[in-house]
């Protein structure tokens, strides 16, 4: 029975069986063998497009973080203008005045971005504290009550929502090139499984001076990732058989 490597091995242990193949040809001089060629050369090309394929891992939590710092973001928005509007009542005639002024700049940037999709909104937030932050406007806001330090606490909350928008944008790439390395992860695996493995144990055996030491090479590397394959799901199999005792039981 020709040596497989199992489905369960991960890209990593899938691309570093593929490059140690590689490499045990690469360093004998081999004879001409115009099929082993071929197939060495689509392992090559194959583990290239698998090695470049692989994406960081991350924890998709990035939904929940974003209907989060969402929710900030609005209450902070909502607190200025309460504030603003507040001033307008004031007994201060400048106060008044500036407070109007503001309000204006608020009326101009649309009172509802939370009725925006995440893009649009944070678009919207900078253009707004991007004129809220002229010379003018500072002088204004500066003489409200209340409102300078929402301004504030609007800045650094629209920062966080940014920085989490972008890592989703991130995320949502990894998980797409997650799934194209699975696919290409099985393409190596097949080239190796379905051409490499059984023409060498084939030609070990007809022509062992020249393929036996190593198929034997490759065979022994092979085989040790499968024996941590192995135990890899033993212990993930029992861990899930575990929980769900613990479930039954409570």
């Amino acid at each position: 029975m020709t040596l497989q490597i199992l489905s369960l091995a991960d890209t990593n242990e899938i691309a570093r069986i593929a490059s140690v193949t590689v490499k045990e040809f690469e360093k004998r001089d081999w004879i001409k063998d115009v099929y082993l060629d071929a197939i060495l050369e689509r392992l090559k090309i194959e583990t290239e497009v698998l090695l470049a394929s692989e994406p960081t891992v991350r924890t998709n939590e990035f939904a929940q973080k974003l209907m989060v710092q969402d929710a900030i973001c609005d209450q902070i928005f909502n607190g200025i203008k309460q504030f603003v509007r507040a001033n307008t009542y004031s007994m201060d005639k400048d106060k008044v005045k500036n407070a109007d002024m503001i309000w204006a700049v608020f009326e101009a940037h649309d009172i509802l971005p939370y009725r925006l999709g995440y893009d649009e909104q944070i678009f919207l937030c900078e253009s707004l504290l991007k004129v809220l932050d002229k010379a003018h406007n500072q002088k204004a806001i500066a003489s409200l009550d209340g409102v300078f330090g929402y301004v504030a606490l609007l800045k650094m909350h629209k920062n966080k929502l940014c920085s989490i928008l972008g890592d989703s944008t991130i995320d949502e790439m990894d998980r797409a090139e997650g799934i194209a390395a699975a696919i290409q992860k099985n393409v190596v695996r097949n080239v190796l499984n379905n051409d490499l493995l059984p023409y060498l144990q084939v030609m070990s055996r007809a022509n062992a001076d020249v393929y036996r030491v190593s198929f034997k090479a490759i065979s022994e590397y092979i085989t040790g990732v499968n024996i941590k394959v192995k135990d890899r799901n033993t212990c993930c199999t029992y861990q899930v058989e575990d929980h769900s005792m613990e479930e039954i039981n409570n």
